[in-house]
C-alpha cells in the first residue's frame, strides 16, 4: 500500500485433573477458594519525539515518568505501553536513551516501532529484546503489538497475515489488545481501510480495542464495531493536542473504561466504556 500523509488521516471523528483430585479429597469446609483474577489497569502513551529540534523533548520524557509513577502510586498499574515515535526523525542513535528513560518506569513497559523509529530489524532487536512485531501473553491479558513503518519511515497497514497467524494461538480466556502506531482506517468516510487487519478484527472479536498514535491531535476513544478505536495524542513533539497526556484502561465488573489523561492540568478527557 502506498505511503499515506499524516495530514490526510482522519479529519473527522470517526484447572488441571491433578488439582481436581486433590482438591475433591479435602473436607469441604476447608477448601480455598480460587483467586480472582486481578482486574486490569495499564497506561498508554506515544509520540515522545526524543530529539526532535527546537523542543524541549527530554523534558516531555520526564514529564512523562513523573505522572506514570504518581499514577502507580495511587493505584498500581500492570504495565505500560509506548505506542511509537519514541524519538524524530534523524535522531536513530537516541533510541538507547529513550530506552534509559523507559527503564526508569515502576512497571514492566512495552513498545511499538513508529515511522520515526527508522531503524533495522536486527538493531530494533537487539535493543528491546523482542521484534518489531510481538505477542505478549500476561496471567489476564494478551498484547499484540504491531509493526506499522519500515526503517525508510513509510506508513504501513502492518503484517496482518503475521497478525491473523499469530491470533490462532491466542487464549480465549483473556482479553487481547492491539497496538499498531498508524491507524488501520486512513480517512475520514472510512474508505480507505487495511482490509486485512479489519478481517482479523472481524474474526477475533476477542479482540477487545485497538490502540494508535501517530496523529498527535487524536485523542478519540470511540466504538467501531465491536472494537474500541482508541487515540492518545502525544507526549511529546511540537504540535497536536494542546495538552500532553497518556490514555488509562482499566477492567471492573461491567467491563473495561478508558479515558485520556491530561498529566499537566489532570484532567480525564474522552471518557469511553466497552
Amino acid at each position: 500500500m502506498r505511503p499515506i500523509s499524516r495530514r490526510f488521516f482522519l479529519q473527522a471523528t470517526l484447572g488441571s485433573a491433578s488439582v481436581g483430585v486433590w482438591a475433591a479429597c479435602r473436607p469441604a469446609n476447608t477448601a480455598t477458594p480460587t483467586p480472582a483474577p486481578v482486574p486490569l489497569r495499564f497506561a498508554v502513551a506515544s509520540d515522545g519525539h526524543l530529539g526532535e529540534p527546537s523542543t524541549p523533548s527530554d523534558q516531555y520524557y520526564t514529564d512523562l515518568l513523573a505522572a506514570l509513577t504518581q499514577t502507580h502510586q495511587t493505584t498500581p498499574l500492570q504495565f505500560v505501553v509506548i505506542n511509537g515515535d519514541l524519538v524524530h526523525e534523524g535522531n536513530n542513535g537516541l533510541l538507547p536513551k529513550a530506552k534509559a528513560y523507559l527503564d526508569q518506569l515502576p512497571v514492566p513497559y512495552y513498545v511499538t516501532r513508529g515511522n520515526h523509529d527508522r531503524v533495522s530489524l536486527d538493531t530494533w532487536q537487539q535493543l528491546w529484546g523482542y521484534g518489531t512485531n510481538h505477542m505478549v501473553e500476561r496471567d489476564n491479558v494478551t498484547l499484540i503489538l504491531l509493526d506499522t513503518s519500515n526503517e525508510a519511515g513509510d506508513t504501513l497497514c502492518g503484517d496482518d497475515s503475521w497478525l491473523r497467524q499469530t491470533m490462532k494461538s491466542v487464549r480465549s480466556t483473556v482479553p487481547a489488545f492491539l497496538f499498531m502506531h498508524i491507524p488501520f482506517i486512513h480517512n475520514a468516510q472510512a474508505t480507505d481501510i487495511c482490509t486485512g487487519i479489519l478481517g482479523v478484527l472481524t474474526d477475533y472479536p476477542i479482540i477487545r480495542a485497538v490502540f494508535h498514535g501517530h496523529d498527535h491531535t487524536k485523542d478519540l476513544s470511540i466504538m467501531y464495531g465491536h472494537t474500541a478505536l482508541l487515540f492518545d495524542a502525544h507526549f511529546g513533539s511540537s504540535w497536536g493536542t494542546t495538552y500532553r497526556g497518556f490514555r488509562l484502561v482499566e477492567q471492573s465488573r461491567e467491563g473495561f473504561s478508558t479515558h485520556q489523561y491530561d498529566f499537566t492540568d489532570k484532567q480525564t478527557i474522552n471518557s469511553l466504556s466497552f
